[in-house]
């Protein structure tokens, strides 16, 4: 198994594990706390006392930040889950993109590709497009591989259609897998933003509520509620800017390869017009 097989396993098992844990802790055995910002908490000195209050008489600035994000309910953890779940695609695409590149620009790889095919030297472009170890470089390869099976057996027009269609095939099929994943990161947004707005109006219920009690208001019960209401605001704002950003990011980077690969894969019709017209 692969290094990245295990990697995908490990994630896929934690995610499984909060999934599982949030639901019980949650719904099962009804805490409307977080538990991940409680732990946060726990670990910077705070006390759960009783009804999910904390003393942060003794904590420092990591368990008093803990102590106030966990009255934001059980629904602040699952916008942790969706945080979490949108930096993992994000930091999977930086990676992609990272080894995309290649070793070196299109300039320097266009260059030896045109030197090579102009002395009908094809297995040294394909070894140049194989030393590069990108995107371009893949997708030169399918047009200089195309022509070096047409070359002498079609005319110049259906030759050139013919490398054509092979680099549109290649681009396309490049250009899906710059794009996998993004899907997921914009949904998260849209889903982080919904479940902010869910957990505003769940607290604003729990403030009414209190306002509603026969007798005096409960002060605490009210401050409870409009901090559960602004922490979830706050949150699902942040997780769906998070993600919004990184679509944002990856989509301009893709545009930049398509522009590349356009202008590298016209630079090789040109060269082999230029060719079949001399021959």
């Amino acid at each position: 198994m692969g290094l990245r097989k295990i990697i995908l396993w490990a994630v896929a098992v934690f995610f499984i594990i909060y999934g599982i844990w949030w639901i019980t802790f949650f719904f099962i055995l009804g805490n409307n706390i977080s538990f991940v910002f409680t732990g946060m908490a726990l670990a910077g000195g705070a006390e759960v006392e009783e009804e999910n209050e904390f003393n942060t008489e003794n904590a420092n600035g990591m368990g008093v930040a803990g102590a106030i994000l966990a009255k934001g309910g059980g629904l602040v953890d699952f916008l942790v889950f969706l945080l979490l779940l949108t930096m993992m695609f994000i930091i999977e695409r930086w990676f992609y993109f990272f080894f995309a590149r290649g070793k070196y620009n299109e300039v320097k790889l266009m260059k030896e590709v045109r030197e090579n095919v102009q002395k009908d030297k094809f297995d040294e472009a394909l070894e140049a497009c194989e030393k590069q170890k990108g995107v371009i470089g893949r997708v030169i390869a399918s047009g200089v591989a195309r022509y070096k099976e047409v070359k002498g057996q079609f005319d110049a027009q259906l030759i050139k259609s013919e490398v054509q269609a092979a680099l549109d095939e290649q681009n396309a099929m490049e250009g899906s897998l710059l794009e996998r994943g993004l899907i997921a990161v914009a949904t998260i947004a849209s889903i982080a933003t919904m479940a902010g707005l869910l957990g505003t109006v769940i607290g604003m219920i729990r403030a009414f509520s209190a306002l509603s009690a026969k007798g005096r208001p409960d002060p605490n019960q009210l401050a409870t509620g409009i901090s559960e209401a602004l922490i979830n605001t706050a949150g699902g704002l942040t997780v769906a800017i998070i993600s919004i950003i990184g679509y944002n990011y990856y989509l301009s980077k893709i545009d930049k390869f398509n522009f590349v690969t356009e202008e590298s894969s016209a630079e090789l019709i040109s060269l082999i017009s230029e060719k079949e017209s001399k021959a």
